[in-house]
């Protein structure tokens, strides 16, 4: 498994529309292949993360155009880009 980080920060007075926004940004993550699990959270400030979870790291490198469209689509809530690290050991600590 391979795991793409990406620390976010929304403008706070867009919160409400990225929230709107997520069932479409859902629908796009849901087709890409080997995408196993994606998860985002953020707090009233806007500061968030968002947590992927890949079956590899070729698939994570192949979805490289469809999550940078995916961004292009939120750039507009977000006061700076995400922040990205990556991990190559991935535990499932509830497993």
């Amino acid at each position: 498994m391979y795991a793409r980080i990406n620390a976010i920060q929304i403008q706070p007075a867009k919160i409400a529309e990225m929230r709107a926004a997520m069932p479409a940004v859902n629908a796009k993550l849901k087709a890409i292949p080997g995408l196993l699990e994606c998860k985002t959270c953020w707090d009233d400030t806007g500061k968030g993360t968002v947590f992927a979870i890949y079956q590899s790291q070729q698939h994570a490198e192949a979805a490289t155009d469809s999550i940078r469209a995916i961004w292009g689509s939120l750039m507009g809530f977000l006061a700076a880009p995400p922040v990205v690290s990556t991990g190559t050991e991935v535990f499932d600590s509830l497993a």
